[in-house]
């Protein structure tokens, strides 16, 4: 599973997403690497996600090992909320024998006035800000910092403190203490505890988790295992 994770700074404007309409699609653009035998491409790839016309898939060919991965939306794109603050998930996808190592903003983005509900339309964030003039509030507006946020660098931040793993199968978790985390995102939890379906099954000690069995990844404090169990 992959997450894209945006963080930014919204100033009297809300719901920020990309404009995506029949006529005119959003691509959302990405640097791709391959699991198998774990090269970054250097081409941006675009995925299109149809909005209302359905479930959008991804089918790549990597040319190195020749070998062909895909990724399907898993959920509807959410609008970046000016009050929830930073680090909120936009969209989910399901890859097999893929990551997403890096997210560009092209295309058109989309966003309405906090106060005023002034529709904002043909957002350029390529630079990662945007400004203008709301007259109906009569008030500037701006989104500033707009980044995707890298999971590995999260992870980093992490280490020795406690995580909750969820692999992509068997609905089995693990929480231990983040040792390492190498750069293809294998994970070394010590102290580990393994919970089926919400029910610890006991201690394990060391574990070492390899990273295409890994569904997401969560910092424990403060997560009762019991509401990290996930609905079919």
């Amino acid at each position: 599973m992959y997450s894209l994770i945006l963080t930014a700074e919204l100033a009297g404007v809300t719901d920020l997403r990309p404009k995506d309409t029949e006529e005119h699609p959003y691509f959302y653009t990405f640097k791709v690497q391959c699991t198998s035998c774990r090269e970054v491409h250097p081409n941006w790839e675009k995925l299109e996600v149809p909005g209302s016309r359905g479930e959008a898939n991804f089918v790549w060919k990597c040319r190195l090992c020749t070998r062909t991965h895909s990724a399907s939306m898993m959920t509807t794109p959410s609008a970046y909320e000016e009050s929830k603050g930073k680090g909120q998930k936009v969209i989910d996808f399901d890859c097999r024998g893929l990551e997403f190592t890096e997210f560009k903003a092209d295309g058109e983005w989309e966003a309405k006035g906090v106060e005023s509900s002034t529709p904002f339309s043909s957002i350029d964030l390529s630079d990662g800000e945007w400004y203008d003039y709301d007259e109906k509030a009569g008030e500037e507006v701006s989104i500033k910092d707009f980044v995707p946020l890298n999971p590995r660098p999260m992870l980093q931040s992490l280490i020795n403190e406690d995580i909750i793993v969820r692999l992509k199968w068997g609905q089995t978790e693990y929480k231990g203490q983040l040792v390492s985390v190498d750069s293809y995102m294998n994970i070394q939890l010590a102290n580990t505890e393994e919970f089926l379906e919400g029910k610890s099954t006991g201690s394990l000690g060391q574990v070492l988790i390899r990273c295409n069995n890994v569904l997401w990844i969560s910092a424990a404090k403060g997560v009762e295992m019991k509401d990290v169990k996930m609905s079919d």
